[in-house]
């Protein structure tokens, strides 16, 4: 069952995955400050190099089905190569 996303507010988006819009760079949700006021939820997306990048919820968008393929893939080969029993 899939979590329950509030867009107006923020709420539910940590630890999902997005995609920044204009650089397109993919990450999980790090933070949220939750909307208040007139004013649009903020989030902190951390990327795979570890950098982080901020923004409105609106800059950022769900990751489209190819691109979850390519997350889930890479996931699969993670957790391969940690578990092939070598040291």
């Amino acid at each position: 069952m899939a979590k329950a996303k509030k867009p107006e507010t923020g709420e539910g988006y940590l630890g999902e995955t997005m995609v920044h819009r204009i650089s397109g760079a993919m990450g999980v949700v790090d933070s949220v400050l939750e909307a208040k006021f007139g004013w649009p939820p903020e989030i902190t997306l951390k990327l795979k190099d570890g950098s982080l990048k901020k923004g409105k919820l609106s800059d950022f968008r769900e990751p489209s089905s190819a691109e979850r393929k390519k997350i889930s893939a890479a996931k699969e080969h993670k957790n391969i190569s940690t578990t092939d029993g070598r040291r």
